[in-house]
């Protein structure tokens, strides 16, 4: 606002009423504009934290099929290791991951995991185990697809991990109802490397298969390939 002002007294020479009237109009709008990025924003963050409650992962069922694939990170009992991940990371993630796939595509993705679920509860009754969900064939594929989605939003990768880094740090669950190990937690370089290579393994060892490379293909087409691969270089690096 201030530069605004001065720009228009250099201009000018010299601001009347009118002008800081026609000025002011402007910044209004600007500031509702701001305003109601700051509320998407807030809303955002208070759906992630809600997901982030593992209580409520029944009601987002892909939610609980990705972080399956990174979750043991969290069993990690070395708390001097640079790569260590905590699950304070988790609302920060499932910004990211709106942001990365879309939410349209988080949606759809949620609506046939639960179908996933459905099936697999109607089928299986008392003795349903949310280890079948992440066995289920179906299940499997729906986690790929979206891994490679996933995966191609890290082609830039040192420009991508600075931004999930600062995406995460900036929305830990609070360190009060964290463990005193993981009060200090924050992502780093490193532990962006870990975290990248657990949840992405499935998608690297379905490209070593010729089976798994041939349906990644015919789904996300030839460049897609060339573009993970030149991710898990930059992981393994």
């Amino acid at each position: 606002m201030v530069d605004r002002v001065r720009e228009e007294a250099l201009k000018k020479g010299s601001l009347t009423v009118d002008d800081i009237d026609a000025m002011k109009g402007e910044f209004d709008k600007q500031a509702a504009a701001l305003t109601e990025t700051f509320e998407q924003s807030f809303e955002d963050y208070v759906k992630a934290r809600e997901r982030a409650d593992w209580d409520q992962k029944r009601d987002y069922p892909f939610d609980r099929i990705i972080v399956k694939r990174f979750s043991p990170l969290f069993n990690e009992t070395d708390m001097s290791r640079f790569d260590r991940v905590s699950r304070r990371m988790l609302p920060g993630f499932f910004m990211a991951l709106s942001m990365m796939l879309g939410p349209e595509e988080v949606d759809e993705y949620q609506e046939k995991a639960r179908m996933i679920v459905g099936r697999l509860r109607e089928d299986l009754g008392d003795s349903f185990d949310w280890e079948d969900v992440y066995a289920d064939r179906d299940g499997r594929m729906l986690a790929l697809d979206a891994l490679v989605g996933i995966a191609v939003q890290f082609e830039d990768f040192e420009r991508r991990s600075e931004w999930i880094i600062d995406l995460i740090n900036g929305h830990l669950t609070s360190a009060t109802d964290s463990d005193r190990a993981d009060a200090g937690w924050e992502m780093g370089p490193a532990a962006v490397k870990n975290f990248l290579g657990a949840l992405l393994a499935d998608l690297r060892r379905a490209l070593d298969s010729k089976s798994g490379k041939t349906r990644i293909i015919k789904r996300h087409g030839a460049d897609v390939i060339r573009t993970i691969n030149s991710v898990f270089r930059q992981i393994d690096a």
